[in-house]
């Protein structure tokens, strides 16, 4: 594979640390500024996960949450909750009696909806804390600074590509696989360009470009993982509440779910966070900007530095997961 050519120094100065002789250097960060594998990718989320964990989990613990109660509020206000906990419905329809309830694909889609938006926001803070610990930093105050102002193109993005996904799912299923590997990065957009709506989903579009087919391979393995694992301690913690009716079974059921899937819609959207860094790496030398960000920080927190550090003021370049400066 071949690479556009750089100048041997950046604007400063410096020796240029462009690819592919820089991605050996000493890493700033936990996370390796270089293309990772698939493997790679899930590994280190759990350290992005482990790093910031309260954060993540909470988000995605809220998430689950309202999906679960968005879910069995539809179906109780239809009055099916007991014939769907009861799985009466689900016996009809193998024996060819009747359709599937229409409250009952209407709750499906509404927790859907919830669930796949809610995971655009864990995605969007996730690519916060990632990108701070790619350049060194603890995430610390990362969140509030980045994302002020940001909260509602966020949330925007989030109901779009929330809604867009979930009616394709429900509908073909493949529709909707299609239009998530496109918009599947607009979130991390918005939370690290700074980018509006109609110009997160443009922008997602056009980095997913050439590289979904390792977007799919890495958000469904991660989506296996999480489902299977997921499942497996939902069902050995939802088993020590003892018996009950069918109802408050499936209650206890989803609030287990909420917070095992917690964990895991947290770790999936460290994945997603690392996807948008690894594709920018690939595609716009990303790793540049934040080895430049790095020993900006560096610098700017020592007061002093040797040749190879930044200069400090406005003049020293980008200090967040922004282009590095052209070339020429």
């Amino acid at each position: 594979m071949s690479y556009p050519e750089y100048p041997r120094q950046d604007p400063y100065g410096r020796p240029y640390p462009g690819r592919p002789d820089a991605w050996g250097a000493t890493q700033p960060g936990p996370i390796p500024l270089r293309p990772l594998t698939v493997g790679e990718i899930l590994g280190t989320a759990v350290t992005v996960l482990r790093r910031s964990l309260a954060p993540l989990v909470l988000t995605a613990l809220v998430v689950g949450v309202l999906s679960a109660a968005v879910t069995v509020g539809v179906l109780a206000a239809a009055g099916t909750l007991q014939a769907y906990a009861e799985a009466t419905w689900l016996e009809d329809v193998l024996r060819g009696g009747t359709s599937i309830p229409a409250s009952i694909l209407v709750s499906a889609l509404a927790g859907l909806i919830v669930s796949v938006t809610g995971a655009q926001v864990v995605a969007g803070v996730a690519t916060v804390y990632a990108g701070a610990l790619a350049q060194g930093r603890d995430g610390r105050g990362e969140l509030a600074g980045r994302l002020r102002g940001r909260w509602p193109a966020l949330l925007a993005v989030a109901v779009v590509v929330g809604v867009l996904v979930s009616l394709g799912l429900m509908l073909l299923v493949v529709p909707g696989v299609l239009a998530y590997l496109v918009l599947a990065l607009a979130a991390s957009v918005v939370a690290m360009e700074r980018s509006g709506l109609s110009d997160s989903l443009r922008r997602s579009a056009a980095l997913s470009r050439g590289h979904r087919a390792r977007i799919f391979g890495a958000l469904a393995l991660a989506l296996l993982i999480s489902t299977v694992g997921g499942a497996i301690v939902t069902t050995v913690l939802g088993s020590l509440f003892g018996q009950h009716d069918a109802v408050t079974t499936l209650l206890i059921t989803q609030g287990v779910g909420a917070v095992v899937g917690a964990f895991t819609g947290a770790w999936t959207g460290a994945v997603v966070a690392l996807l948008y860094i690894d594709v920018r790496i690939r595609t716009e030398r990303l790793d540049y900007a934040l080895r430049l960000a790095a020993d900006l920080d560096r610098h700017r927190r020592t007061g002093s530095g040797g040749p190879g550090d930044a200069p400090a003021g406005p003049e020293a370049g980008p200090a967040g997961l922004t282009p590095p400066p052209p070339a020429g």
